[in-house]
């Protein structure tokens, strides 16, 4: 079954005491349940881990929305990366200001690439989501500024987690997709919708691969903050970040 891991965008590595080390101002989540803290929780849907177990064995022993017996590996990376102890959920409406600034979930548990997988879980939708962060970077602004924001959002660390609702409810549990698609041709279609989301450098970042991605073509000004180089092929950074990944694997092993 095709599952789709985190994507780590926009890793700016940032230089401290003479040492190149990675640091991250903000973390920003998109996504499904995986990494939803709690949007959920605001919304109309069945969709909602708001009561026990969920929660038990989280600092307050009180459900949050995640769908786990605990914290997300979204808290424990922040954690671990020294930005804050966990990620709150942007639909919340009593976030603090300190809470904005250092990143925010926009995920939503259910969601999908595939815009009939919302529809039957009505909850919020990846173009939803965009646009969740979209305001969350004018109420950024307000509170720092605009250069600050921009400071913060550029060198944010940004995880992707989603595809998997896609399968269950439109493919498998719920045959809607398997009148059009074989199982292969609906993950090139989710693909194509991730593709959609995340933009790559080269052009619209939608269409241009190849012969179409040209001298000619207009640039992202800073390739190192996209995933993506052109429609396709991912750009150096995302290569070297997987390829430090694999490095750590292997020597974890021998």
């Amino acid at each position: 079954m095709f599952h789709l891991c985190y994507l780590f965008l926009l890793l700016s590595p940032v230089k401290s005491n003479g040492e190149n080390i990675t640091t991250f101002p903000a973390i920003l989540i998109f996504g499904d349940s995986t990494v939803d803290t709690g949007n959920n929780n605001y919304l109309t849907t069945a969709v909602k881990a708001n009561h026990y177990p969920y929660g038990k064995d989280f600092p307050t022993h009180f459900p949050t929305g995640r769908f786990s017996n605990g914290k997300l590996s979204v808290d424990f990376l922040a954690s671990m990366l020294g930005v804050k102890e966990s990620i709150p959920p942007f639909v919340y409406p009593g976030l603090s200001t300190y809470e904005l600034v250092t990143g925010v979930s926009f995920a939503s548990a259910g969601t999908g690439y595939d815009t009939l997988t919302t529809a039957m879980t009505r909850v919020l939708p990846m173009s939803k989501q965009v646009e969740y962060f979209k305001s969350y970077s004018e109420r950024l602004k307000k509170i720092v500024g605009e250069k600050e924001a921009r400071r913060i959002i550029n060198r944010a660390l940004v995880a992707v987690s989603a595809g998997t609702n896609d399968f269950i409810f439109n493919f498998y549990d719920v045959p809607t997709r398997r009148a059009e698609f074989n199982i292969y041709n609906y993950q090139e279609f989710i693909l194509e919708r991730l593709h959609d989301f995340v933009k790559g450098c080269c052009g619209t970042g939608l269409l241009e691969a190849g012969p179409i991605c040209t001298p000619l073509t207009p640039l992202c000004q800073n390739s190192s903050e996209y995933l993506f180089f052109d429609s396709i092929h991912p750009s150096e950074k995302a290569y070297h970040y997987v390829t430090e990944c694999l490095m750590k694997e292997i020597n974890d092993r021998l």
